[in-house]
């Protein structure tokens, strides 16, 4: 098995940034289990490697792996929905656990199979169809739990599957978002309606709505160039700077050179994973070609709307920052995800 060396020193850059991360912040945080949440993603990382390597996840694509991924989110929506509770504004399993990563990388796979189902690189109107209303009953779960952060992610992700699959259905897709972000943000409801108000103007309720947006903000200003250094920035003037906010801690600390830093690692990440998939596509292998696609827009779509929301370029839609943020389920998932990815490129790199 060859190894991208290249993508998994990226991953572990990020991964030991995260752990240094919470570590410092573990005094705003009791009693975390970070170190125990890494070692079952490294293990459960390396195990995905393994398996998907030699063309294996391809395989699993071509059987029965779309339908399992499909009836384990659907599942897992299901239990959130009825067993749930509310804690910070977001829903929970007991013992606050929460399966939206899990929900992520399942319907990956689910679309990933689904989507190359068809012969010699067409793409049926009919396959496309069925993904997308299989995926959007998941979609209303998802809506159902609040979990609006999610719902986008889910729904950018899949439009770049498209993308890939077929340019024509793609740019469709990300038209329809274009178009339902506008008509939101002219009529937002509910508790977007909060959010897209924070957006527009956070100092409309400075003490209110707006005070995590521009206590983090400042944090980001005063870090500047280089920051105050790790560990000497003030992180608890930032509300649960741990989770969605950790950004802010890590501009503060390390600078504009740190999060820079940090962006292009997650960019090495994703350019090797589109290279991975390209290849993939050349050797006619779609599934695993549509797999690599998958999870790496899921995942810089997820860096992106995570720092976007926290420099009020976009609305904040409380999706973490993958391997930095707090959230034990979100670590060993993503090195998951991390794990597919190499064992998709390695025999091909």
């Amino acid at each position: 098995m060859k190894v991208d060396w290249i993508m998994l020193g990226a991953v572990g850059l990020l991964a030991a940034l995260g752990v240094a991360v919470q570590t410092r912040l573990a005094g705003t945080v009791p009693g975390q289990s970070v170190f125990v949440s890494l070692g079952i993603g490294l293990f459960a990382g390396l195990a995905a490697a393994i398996a998907c390597a030699g063309g294996r996840a391809g395989r699993a694509l071509r059987a029965w792996g779309p339908w399992i991924a499909w009836g384990g989110a659907f599942a897992l929506m299901a239990a959130l929905l009825v067993f749930g509770r509310r804690y910070r504004g977001g829903l929970y399993l007991p013992g606050r656990l929460n399966p939206s990563e899990l929900v992520k990388f399942c319907l990956v796979v689910f679309a990933a199979g689904w989507l190359s189902r068809g012969k010699k690189g067409i793409l049926a109107s009919k396959d496309v169809l069925i993904c997308c209303g299989l995926v959007g009953v998941i979609g209303m779960e998802i809506a159902l739990a609040g979990d609006f952060g999610l719902l986008a992610q889910l729904v950018l992700t899949l439009s770049a599957m498209l993308f890939v699959a077929s340019w024509g259905w793609g740019a469709a897709a990300f038209g329809a978002i274009g178009l339902g972000f506008a008509a939101v943000a002219a009529h937002p409801m509910g508790h977007l309606a909060t959010r897209f108000a924070v957006w527009r103007d956070p100092l409309e309720d400075a003490t209110g709505a707006g005070w995590q947006t521009l206590q983090g903000l400042a944090a980001v200003v005063s870090g500047g160039v280089t920051g105050a250094g790790f560990g000497m920035g003030d992180a608890n003037a930032v509300p649960i700077v741990s989770s969605d906010f950790v950004y802010a801690a890590l501009a503060e600390d390390l600078g504009v050179v740190g999060c820079v830093l940090v962006l292009l690692a997650w960019g090495m990440i994703g350019v090797r994973g589109l290279m991975a998939a390209g290849r993939c596509a050349e050797a006619d292998e779609r599934g695993e070609a549509l797999l690599a696609t998958g999870i790496v827009a899921s995942l810089v779509v997820q860096v992106v709307l995570n720092v976007a929301g926290v420099i009020n370029a976009l609305p904040m839609t409380g999706i973490t920052l993958p391997l930095i943020s707090h959230g034990g389920s979100s670590l060993a998932v993503t090195l998951v995800l991390c794990g597919v990815l190499l064992g998709v490129s390695s025999h091909r790199t």
